[in-house]
């Protein structure tokens, strides 16, 4: 059965026929993405939202070129003239009045980037141009106020390939049903595999950002469209499937985790879950409603809802500009929520539906006249601005020494690629070198270990301490290696168990992201795992310092020491440093042994004076990001840390050489110097 047709990827077109059930899955894409960039709680997963979006806009406008071309009817031309009438207007007035805050919240560096981005949507490439910018210690992705429109970009990329394809197999096809189903499956199957294959060559940027890798989530669309499946039976078959369908939506919007690890096979769920939903609303009809009914209410939010996706985020992203530490609170969202919606209305009432219903520029001429003026009116707009860009002032100048810190080079400080960060999660033996005749310190743990290796070797007597260090990003250091989630991070612990086991450190330091790992409900389950590795290094004879949280703010620390130099603002530390972790310092000294061989260390009792902690060394930012410190950080911190550990160092040192003396009088030789 050939299924109804509705056109748009966001909101209903000029096709009489309509089916509500479309605009509720477009509310459920919608809330979705906007939830998760709103930081609503529980919506670890919305982005998935915009997949779905990708399916939606497959199946309509498969649908559409599909039934326009078997009545004999299909133009091209009218084709892309529905198109921009349906995307162009209000991204277009998105993006000339996004350009005014622009002009006065953004730094002479983020406003280029930001009429490059202007330009890049423009010629339909803003994929692109956010895809070079990809990487793991980028700016964070709420500085860019134009970057949701990767997604469109995907989308009218795609638009520009579909009807010619679905045009040119239909007339292969001579009348043979199956061919473009079997067609558009195999492309499919296609993409699907090579967005596979892109993660796990560690290409997730690319399998991200690029229309290639994403046209199997709009084919699968496109096969509901025209696979013509029998409409499902009303009853019990219809429920179930409408009832798994939205399963398969739901579990990754409120369980999937952003990262490294998405689009690929994470992604099925989501479009299958789409896809199904679509296929179980065939042939069902509308009924009516009262006008307040949840369902209508969400079919209102269905029919505004590319509106909402073009607001959401650059209106999220000024208003976190407005505020000193970047973040907003629960009550803030809500009211910017709120404030969403009626800009989201005004603009799907006041631009999307006059250009839709060609009450605005009412024939074909007039649309690609218009669209094509308006172009060219903003990619001129977008050159002067990067002309007249280039004179600063001296706080804009300030500003950007402090933004700088956000492309921060960490691999040197770090010692990324040998004692930090490796393919297989082990480290060197080079790291873990004994060195007879001094004091032998390991760092052991993450990131947040790797970052006090500059200031550590800076504060301590290279002539008579050998510092080792054994880091990996996300890892724990415990023994526990079966509560290691990473492959890289198992890997690790193994190495490491096996490593104590024949050599014996004068002294180890663990440090670790302790916040990220004593997430609800996991503080209990990482206190067991530190107290049996504790546990298992005294028994073996090695002291430990244990480190506790490391000072953390709010954002990234470098964006809001610029935001306030732009503003004439004095950067407050209260504002800007996470509360959180003082509690967790306080529960982590309350639950963790302490005694002999084994000392717990708080960083913040060192550093924050009267929880006020520095934010700047000589200029340079404590952290390049939220927590990772730069060198100079690393350096201060350090400087008051390290004077702690020098009694611990003696101490331990003097004990450990007396054990050795008695087990070389044993004949034994415990030291593997």
């Amino acid at each position: 059965m050939q299924p109804r047709i509705v056109s748009g990827s966001a909101g209903p077109d000029s096709n009489p026929a309509h089916r509500d059930d479309i605009d509720w899955l477009r509310a459920i894409a919608v809330l979705a993405v906007t939830g998760f960039h709103f930081e609503a709680p529980a919506i670890f997963g919305g982005f998935v939202g915009v997949d779905i979006f990708f399916v939606i806009s497959g199946y309509l406008i498969t649908g559409i070129i599909a039934s326009e071309i078997a009545a004999g009817r299909f133009s091209f031309a009218r084709f892309y003239e529905r198109r921009v009438r349906r995307l162009l207007p209000a991204l277009y007035v998105m993006v000339a009045l996004t350009a005014i805050p622009a002009s006065h919240d953004l730094l002479s560096s983020e406003r280029a980037e930001f009429l490059r981005a202007a330009a890049a949507v423009v010629t339909f490439t803003s994929n692109l141009f956010f895809w070079q910018q990809a990487g793991y210690f980028d700016h964070a992705a709420v500085e860019k106020p134009l970057l949701h429109t990767w997604s469109l970009a995907v989308e009218e990329q795609f638009y520009l390939v579909l009807p010619v394809a679905v045009w040119a197999v239909l007339r292969i096809a001579r009348g043979r049903r199956l061919v473009l189903p079997l067609t558009l499956g195999g492309l499919a199957l296609a993409a699907f595999a090579s967005a596979v294959i892109l993660m796990r060559e560690g290409a997730s940027a690319t399998a991200f950002f690029m229309s290639p890798a994403r046209a199997w989530e709009f084919l699968l669309g496109s096969l509901v469209a025209v696979s013509a499946l029998p409409a499902p039976r009303a009853g019990l078959v219809q429920q179930a499937a409408r009832g798994l369908s939205l399963l398969l939506m739901a579990v990754p919007i409120f369980a999937l985790r952003p990262g490294p690890g998405f689009p690929g096979v994470n992604a099925l769920a989501p479009c299958l879950g789409a896809a199904l939903f679509l296929w179980s609303g065939t042939g069902i009809a509308d009924v009516p409603r009262h006008r307040l009914s949840p369902l209508n209410v969400a079919a209102f939010v269905g029919r505004i809802s590319y509106s909402l996706y073009l607001w959401h985020w650059p209106i999220f992203a000024f208003a976190r500009f407005a505020k000193p530490g970047l973040a907003l609170d629960g009550s803030e969202r809500i009211a910017l929520f709120a404030l969403t919606v009626v800009v989201s209305y005004l603009s799907w009432r006041f631009v999307e539906r006059p250009f839709r219903t060609k009450a605005i520029a009412p024939t074909p001429r007039a649309v690609f006249g218009l669209a094509a003026a308006a172009s060219v009116l903003l990619l001129l707009g977008a050159g002067a601005g990067l002309m007249l860009n280039g004179s600063t002032s001296e706080a804009d100048r300030a500003a950007q020494r402090l933004d700088a810190y956000n492309s921060y080079d960490m691999k040197p400080v770090y010692r990324y690629g040998s004692c930090f960060t490796t393919p297989d999660g082990r480290v060197p033996d080079d790291c873990l070198r004994l060195v007879a005749g001094k004091t032998n310190i390991l760092l052991w743990g993450d990131s947040f270990a790797a970052h006090y290796y500059h200031g550590l070797t800076a504060s301590l007597d290279a002539e008579s301490v050998n510092i080792m260090q054994a880091s990996q990003p996300t890892c724990m250091p415990t023994f526990s290696a079966e509560t290691q989630g990473v492959a890289s991070c198992r890997a690790f612990a193994s190495q490491m168990r096996d490593y104590f086991a024949q050599a014996r450190p004068d002294l180890v330091v663990m440090s670790a992201d302790w916040l990220e790992n004593a997430r609800p409900p996991r503080f209990d389950g990482m206190v067991r795992d530190l107290r049996q590795t504790l546990a298992r290094l005294h028994d073996a004879g090695i002291p430990v310092v244990l480190l506790g949280p490391s000072v953390q703010f709010r954002t990234r620390l470098p964006s809001m020491l610029a935001r306030a130099t732009l503003r004439g603002v004095t950067p407050d530390p209260e504002t800007f440093t996470r509360s959180d972790i003082f509690a967790l310092d306080q529960a982590m000294q309350a639950a963790l042994p302490t005694g002999e061989g084994v000392s717990y260390l708080s960083i913040l009792s060192a550093v924050c004076e009267q929880r006020r902690c520095p934010l700047t060394v000589g200029g340079a930012p404590l952290s390049f990001d939220h927590a990772h410190l730069t060198a100079e950080g690393s350096d201060y911190v350090m400087a008051k840390v390290a004077p702690l550990l020098r009694p611990s160092v003696t101490e331990f040192s003097s004990r450990q050489h007396a054990d050795d003396r008695a087990h070389q009088a044993g004949g034994e030789g415990a030291r593997d110097d």
